[in-house]
């Protein structure tokens, strides 16, 4: 009896030989955090030429994209080594998946959502920063089906909130503050929030 009929018999699936191209393709998709650890690690140096330092005010402009590309190389070196443990194991297979999709994929709400987002960059200049951002985290809230005012009225405050104070606060980006009684309404909202 061979080893593939006793397999069969036990209910396994026979191994095939080892090619170099199978080989190949299981690291094919720990190539993906490769690629963004090396970006986070190369981009830095393109980005940030200004040699702007912390101050006692605030963080800078460059501290938020730079916290954001460490935390991706953190996270992509982490993403590697469970990969790459993954792979060293026998039968199994990288984490990167194909996902499951439960329900046929909704372009009409892809595209209401895109242009969403196009409607709220193109608000920014008019109503300023606050403002948008604020109808915006609650129009998407409700498209996504969050219906409940106790949890949507309070996320909508709090994330304007924390966005004001992470972008102008802590990075000091002069983002827009709006035209007439939304500029007046955007300083009103930084000095009673303690940002200005």
């Amino acid at each position: 009896m061979t080893s593939a009929q006793n397999n069969n018999e036990r209910g396994q699936t026979p191994r095939t030989g080892g090619s170099f191209s199978s080989g190949l393709a299981r690291f094919l998709t720990t190539l993906l955090p490769a690629g963004l650890l090396l970006m986070a690690v190369i981009l830095p140096n393109f980005m940030f030429k200004s040699g702007q330092t912390t101050t006692k005010i605030g963080l800078g402009p460059a501290a938020w994209p730079l916290s954001m590309l460490t935390g991706m190389a953190l996270f992509c070196v982490l993403w590697i080594a469970r990969d790459l443990w993954v792979l060293g194991a026998a039968n199994r297979k990288p984490t990167l998946t194909a996902p499951v999709e439960d329900d046929n994929y909704d372009f009409t709400k892809a595209i209401v959502g895109l242009a969403m987002i196009v409607i709220y960059g193109w608000s920014l200049p008019i109503l300023g920063f606050a403002i948008s951002t604020a109808i915006f985290i609650m129009v998407w809230c409700l498209f996504g089906g969050l219906r409940n005012p106790k949890i949507v009225i309070p996320v909508t405050l709090i994330g304007t909130i924390a966005l004001l104070w992470l972008f102008m606060g802590l990075a000091l980006m002069p983002l827009p503050r709006g035209h007439g009684v939304f500029d007046n309404f955007s300083i009103w909202l930084l000095r009673a929030t303690g940002i200005y």
